[in-house]
């Protein structure tokens, strides 16, 4: 069984320490690269969003000498030859995978895939993680090079940093939708309504929008929020998630604190650096929205259609609610299923309320 060395923990840990560093959706690619390199050896890294519904990839590629359209327009047509890809949108299963866990050398070699670009990059040997994301965006990271094949050390590597990736790619959607936001600092901070909490290097409160402050004020009281001081709670997490980067070995992921206050929910998010720390929060809606239903790839129909099947509606309520008939709704229905992935309406709801929820 692989084990690391010391000399390896301490540079994974440097590596968990920068990968918190507040990014947003458009810098986190090249900041995954640049974080997976130190770790492993590699020829050619890659970050790739993969629709799978239209068939399409989006990809940073390291380095890059302009050949990221052609590499683009390859795996577009040759997705249905790539391993890696299948298992991970069969599976879910976003382990470290080798293309050598597929293939033979031989097998890999036969595929149009190899012989119309990895050849000319003289790639023998693919290593890649998959991260979670919304139906259809499949997000993988892939490190790539001639020869020898990637070992168990760094299929380990990969396996580490993996949960801290998907939980700096979710920071990284937190910090995008706050960043329009906090743009408007100017015309007053106090004016946002998302929930956007700024911290001293004491953890006390220096800046506090009213989104937050009325958040904080439902779910703690308004005597919790005097003497710029946190909850107790969420001090407490807040100095906890700190230390997580501090102590020897390997961490857990710095994952968000949700707070319960009977039906409701609220997730608190630390984006933090050694000059800042961002508060994100949000409430987590007591219905699923056809808006955000649709997020799943469904159309508008289907997600109001699946909206009312999470709040526990029947087809016939479903279909006096939506003017449609029972059999339409039914079709409908057949066909959230079907993109879903599950069998039955049950399975569907509790799919699309842990995806749409996820933190």
């Amino acid at each position: 069984m692989a084990r690391l060395s010391e000399r390896d923990l301490h540079v994974l840990l440097e590596v968990l320490r920068e990968i918190y560093q507040p990014r947003n959706l458009e810098a986190f690619p090249r900041h995954a690269i640049s974080a997976l390199l130190v770790l492993v050896s590699a020829d050619v890294i890659s970050y790739n969003e993969i629709n799978l519904r239209e068939g399409r990839v989006h990809g940073v590629i390291e380095p890059d000498h302009g050949e990221i359209a052609q590499y683009g327009s390859i795996l577009d047509q040759h997705m249905h030859e790539h391993p890696l890809i299948r298992y991970y949108s069969k599976t879910g299963d976003g382990r470290a995978m080798k293309i050598s866990d597929f293939l033979s050398r031989r097998q890999f070699h036969a595929l149009g895939l190899y012989n119309e670009f990895y050849r000319s990059w003289g790639i023998e040997n693919l290593m890649g993680v998959g991260l979670p994301a919304r139906a259809p965006l499949l997000i993988a990271i892939g490190v790539n090079r001639g020869r020898p094949d990637f070992t168990e050390r760094d299929r380990l590597c990969l396996d580490l940093l993996r949960p801290h990736l998907i939980q700096a790619y979710r920071n990284a959607e937190a910090v995008t939708l706050s960043e329009h936001e906090l743009g408007l600092m100017a015309c007053g901070f106090d004016k946002l309504r998302r929930g956007v909490v700024l911290l001293n290097s004491q953890r006390r409160v220096h800046l506090m929008s009213s989104g937050a402050r009325q958040t904080l004020g439902e779910f703690f009281g308004e005597a919790a929020l005097r003497n710029q001081r946190l909850p107790a709670d969420i001090e407490q997490w807040v100095r906890e998630q700190e230390g997580l980067l501090t102590v020897a070995g390997v961490p857990a992921p710095r994952k968000p604190l949700c707070i319960e206050r009977g039906e409701k929910r609220l997730w608190v998010r630390l984006v933090a650096d050694s000059n800042q720390k961002l508060l994100l929060l949000e409430k987590e809606a007591e219905d699923l929205s056809p808006a955000a239903c649709q997020s799943l790839g469904l159309s508008n129909r289907e997600a109001e259609v699946l909206a009312w099947v999470c709040q526990g509606k029947t087809n016939p309520e479903i279909a006096t609610i939506l003017a449609l008939s029972v059999r339409t709704v039914e079709k409908h229905l057949e066909h959230i299923l079907e993109e879903l992935g599950v069998e039955t309406r049950t399975a569907a709801a509790r799919l699309a309320l842990e995806i749409v929820r996820s933190p």
